[in-house]
């Protein structure tokens, strides 16, 4: 049998994202073949001819109607991505679209929608589902040594810095809680174990940065089985906080940064700890007894997840030849964008 031909790809925004990863990763993956570049900025173009070897074009329309590719990696400016990835399932390409996937729910239908009827691949570049502390969190829930896990907060780094980029621009799609935010909102998507039953948001620009969009959101997300999931995403903090912390009705864990490379576990095996029963009205010696004296174990783990995780670009390349699942489903990624616009609904806050 012959071994599948390389898929011919076209890269569309050569910026940092499209640059430094997207194009890069696809150039040096022997299942793909670099095909053509799109920007709008000359020079950038003329880079890409020079490294890649490839055509380039000024606009997606013009490298779509060239048909130069078979997979178009959508990473453009926020606002267009909705846009660009209809435009190209329209052609008949697949579509690998960088985060956010859209702007809105009624986007993310749309494009949805032209994959559905064109018969091709949707899939988002929701990186953090790759991150060890995110797998090896879902790890943790799904062993049980927490017991009933009820929270997860998912704390903020430290920084403080005024940006004055396209990021905190409203009409390119800018602002936080569209850039780490969504982010956010996927990885902690991923600890869930039921559907989410209600959303609270609070985004707002603090006017420490340039541009009219949020520099802030904090966001809390209920499950219907109790679990409260909770981050915040700012620029404008200059302490900061745990970057993780589980509780769960038998023990926690954390872990302090994204430089971390081991997790803090405090748990119990209620099977051996003493029983608790009740006292009624008149506590015996006028004491609480709290703390009391549980068969704690504490221990100091590497972050370290015992399943792998596909590669992205080998993944893409069995999704579109060989028909298997993506990291990232198009239904899973409606979600992210559900849950977001469900939380600016919720934001009492006007920026």
């Amino acid at each position: 049998m012959k071994p599948n031909k390389p898929i011919t790809t076209l890269v569309a925004g050569l910026g940092r994202i499209g640059w430094e990863y997207h194009i890069a990763a696809a150039a040096k993956n022997p299942h793909f073949a670099v095909t053509a570049g799109v920007d709008i900025v000359s020079e950038r173009r003329r880079e890409c001819e020079e490294v890649y070897g490839c055509r380039t074009f000024e606009t997606i329309d013009e490298a779509l109607a060239a048909n130069v590719a078979e997979l178009a990696v959508i990473a453009t400016r926020s606002i267009d991505h909705c846009e660009h990835a209809v435009k190209a399932l329209e052609a008949g390409c697949h579509v690998f679209v960088d985060k956010p996937a859209a702007m809105n729910l009624a986007e993310m239908d749309r494009m949805i929608d032209a994959a559905r009827r064109n018969k091709r691949v949707l899939t988002v570049n929701q990186s953090l589902r790759a991150h060890k502390d995110v797998r090896f969190i879902r790890e943790v829930i799904d062993s049980g040594v927490l017991g009933k896990v009820f929270w997860i907060k998912r704390g903020f780094a430290g920084s403080f810095y005024r940006r004055n980029d396209w990021q905190m621009e409203k009409r390119y799609g800018g602002g936080a809680y569209n850039n780490p935010g969504v982010h956010l909102t996927d990885a902690v998507l991923q600890l869930a174990d039921a559907p989410v039953h209600d959303v609270w948001g609070d985004l707002k620009r603090t006017g420490a940065s340039a541009g009219d969009a949020d520099d802030f959101a904090r966001v809390s997300i209920r499950t219907e089985d109790g679990r409260l999931i909770e981050f915040a995403t700012t620029y404008t903090t200059a302490f900061g906080e745990p970057e993780w912390l589980i509780c769960g009705n038998c023990g926690s864990m954390q872990i302090e940064s994204h430089k971390s490379t081991t997790a803090r576990l405090k748990y119990f095996d209620p099977a051996k700890a003493p029983k608790r029963e009740l006292e009624g009205p008149v506590p015996a010696g006028r004491e609480y007894r709290i703390p009391e004296e549980l068969p704690w174990v504490e221990e100091e783990v590497a972050i370290e997840p015992k399943k792998p995780y596909p590669d992205w670009y080998d993944n893409l390349y069995e999704t579109i030849r060989n028909g298997a699942t993506p990291n990232v489903t198009a239904e899973s990624a409606r979600e992210t964008i559900r849950v977001m616009d469900e939380a600016r609904k919720a934001s009492i806050w006007k920026y």
